[in-house]
């Protein structure tokens, strides 16, 4: 089975860059935000409450094929991970969590200059309910 890579954390951390930072040649990155835009045809960022659902269900089929993968390369998801609850299917999977923050005013810096106006809603509800999952360990 392949190595999993599961990063996670809030919108505008730096995911991205850090799953391309360790990225080798070979490997594969599911970025959420990326396969929503694939599905739904609309440019990336730009979220639809159907194509997020649609995109939420490709990962979760894609997680639950991998044990038929072979490969020696990594499959890097990258994902949001607010709670314990979304993470747990990445857990499940045998991926090694990489917890990417920043704390929720640089998050809403950044997506007020490089994202769409919904965004500062997305930071502010990822960043509640991180707040109220217990235990978190604030690392990258």
């Amino acid at each position: 089975m392949a190595k999993l890579v599961c990063v996670y954390g809030p919108p505008c951390a730096g995911k991205s860059t850090y799953a391309a930072k360790i990225r080798r040649p070979g490997d594969l990155v599911i970025e959420r935000d990326q396969l929503h835009s694939a599905i739904s045809g609309l440019e990336s960022h730009n979220h639809t409450k159907h194509g997020m659902a649609v995109t939420n269900a490709a990962v979760r089929g894609i997680l639950n094929e991998l044990s038929y993968v072979n490969t020696p390369q990594q499959i890097i998801f990258v994902t949001g991970g607010s709670t314990r609850q979304r993470r747990q299917p990445f857990v499940d999977a045998g991926a090694e969590m990489k917890l990417i923050y920043a704390d929720r005013a640089t998050c809403q810096q950044r997506a007020s200059q490089e994202r769409p106006e919904q965004w500062g809603d997305y930071v502010n509800k990822w960043h509640d309910a991180f707040n109220g999952d217990i235990g978190r360990r604030l690392s990258s």
